[in-house]
């Protein structure tokens, strides 16, 4: 799996993506989610940051290392942000995902999340594994490179979309200490 530097040059070029079952090469974000994080989180950003985002065209494919350096933005301005930021992004994305017809609740969202991970990214972008435990519990992985706290905001959010209530995610053990991948412990109501 890829690993990404803190910062680095946002010089957006786009790329052309291998197909969805390639675990190989250069980690690419779909263009729309760099498109989203310029609209919520522009607040936050720094002009720079977001006189680069508007180059990007939502139909195209970048190099992830670009999600990270604006993550690290928003992390050295508030720990919090990476977070809060993933979650009001995949709290939206309901819509998009009803078009695919496939979820159509919380444990459906989580039975695929290793499916949907593989889809809205390309390359070597490592994985995410879930397992069930029973009623409002399950357990998920990840071994990816991305800021672990976005992700694991962004499960919140997708889980809050999709009619979750009291939604309470621990995350322990975690990359960032060390550890092989990061665990959350999901718990949710509805």
């Amino acid at each position: 799996m890829v690993r990404f530097q803190r910062r680095a040059p946002l010089v957006f070029t786009s790329y052309a993506p291998p197909p969805p079952e390639s675990s190989e090469g250069m980690v690419l974000n779909q263009g729309f989610l760099f498109t989203l994080m310029s609209t919520v989180a522009a607040p936050e950003l720094s002009e720079e940051t977001l006189a680069a985002l508007r180059e990007v065209d939502p139909e195209s494919w970048y190099d992830g290392q670009h999600m990270e350096t604006i993550l690290s933005e928003l992390e050295d301005r508030d720990p919090e942000l990476p977070r809060s930021i993933g979650y009001s992004i995949y709290f939206m994305l309901r819509p998009e995902m009803e078009k695919g017809g496939t979820v159509t609740g919380c444990v459906s969202l989580l039975e695929q999340l290793p499916m949907i991970w593989r889809m809205v990214l390309r390359g070597d972008r490592g994985e995410f594994r879930t397992e069930l435990l029973g009623p409002g519990w399950a357990r998920v992985e990840m071994e990816q490179p991305f800021n672990c706290r976005f992700e694991e905001g962004a499960l919140h959010g997708l889980l809050e979309s999709w009619d979750a209530r009291d939604v309470a995610i621990v995350h322990n053990p975690c990359m960032r200490d060390g550890a092989a991948c990061c665990v959350l412990d999901v718990r949710w109501s509805g």
